[in-house]
């Protein structure tokens, strides 16, 4: 899958757990373009957020080799 692909596809066919799309949800994300499109201090400070979805997140970003999307450009 290419990248932009990944990146469109929608969180609940990427595998995350119930509890990680539940988060998402409530975060207002429908993908993944949508959480690295906005800046980490608002990813942090976003109601919902939680540094175990942080974890999700960042693991499935380091094992498709896409963690660096996390980062301020």
């Amino acid at each position: 899958m290419e990248i932009d692909e990944l990146l469109q596809t929608p969180i609940n066919k990427l595998g995350f757990s119930t509890n990680f799309c539940k988060a998402c949800d409530s975060m207002h994300f429908s993908t993944l373009n949508d959480i690295t499109s906005i800046l980490p201090e608002r990813l942090i400070n976003k109601e919902g957020f939680s540094y175990s979805w942080l974890g999700e997140l960042s693991a499935y970003l380091d094992k498709k080799g896409l963690l660096h999307l996390l980062q301020q450009p």
